[in-house]
């Protein structure tokens, strides 16, 4: 049962992803191809920079990896235009190299590298990197989906705070705007009226705001809680 539950374990660890291989030796990339397949990823392969570019573009990957010397655009130059790249900056980038010394891994790590793996690769250690990666990619995941209930739940505060007295507001003139039409009194229900235009007017001001709202700001809501200031 044991075994069962560590195969099951792994069978879930290594949930389908999509990788990229930008290798310049078609017969090196078909090998990494077969080893990644076999361990249950989809894999795509590029064989210069340039092509891989437009391929990470297409595919969006959740892993790249990259070989450091290719002809055309190396791998230095690609790594840096994909974590450059809006849409792609957050790709688990593994760079093969045959370079071993610690002032070229600076270079990698700089140009934006998330890992290395020195040729020739045991592809033991290259499962396991790539696994890395994807937890990694999962945690990053789980990381925007709670800043974006965080978020959310700034904006619904932010709502509620600032829309909230000009409804209450409007729906009280609305009451005394009924107990006069009763009376008639229209005087009362001019003033009431005014009292529901001025209430509309501020929440149209919050409304327009929230849509022009460039940089978020935010200030102190209650009991250490955030809400956007629109004041700023």
């Amino acid at each position: 049962m044991k075994k069962l539950r560590n195969i099951y374990k792994m069978s879930e660890e290594i949930k389908k992803g999509k990788i990229l291989i930008v290798e310049d030796d078609q017969n090196y990339a078909k090998i990494l191809e077969r080893v990644l397949t076999k361990n249950g990823y989809d894999v795509k392969i590029s064989n210069d920079g340039i092509d891989g570019f437009k391929q990470m573009l297409e595919l969006k990957p959740d892993i790249a990896i990259i070989d450091w010397m290719m002809p055309g655009m190396s791998g230095i130059e690609l790594v840096s235009k994909i974590k450059a790249h809006q849409e792609l900056k957050f790709c688990y980038v593994i760079m093969l190299t045959a370079r071993v010394e610690t002032e070229d891994k600076i270079t990698g790590l700089e140009a934006g590298a998330d890992d290395f793996i020195t040729k020739p690769v045991d592809f033991n250690e290259l499962i396991a990197r790539v696994r890395v990666g994807f937890r990694i990619r999962a945690l990053q995941s789980e990381v925007a989906e709670l800043e974006h209930e965080v978020a959310l739940l700034e904006m619904a505060r932010t709502l509620g705070h600032e829309i909230n007295n000009p409804l209450n507001i409007i729906y009280l003139a609305l009451e005394l705007i009924n107990r006069s039409l009763k009376d008639n009194d229209i005087d009362k229900v001019r003033e009431n009226l005014t009292r529901i235009f001025q209430a509309s007017e501020r929440i149209k001001e919050i409304v327009n705001k929230l849509i022009t709202l460039k940089k978020p700001a935010f200030k102190d809501y209650i009991n250490g809680k955030r809400m956007l200031d629109l004041d700023k």
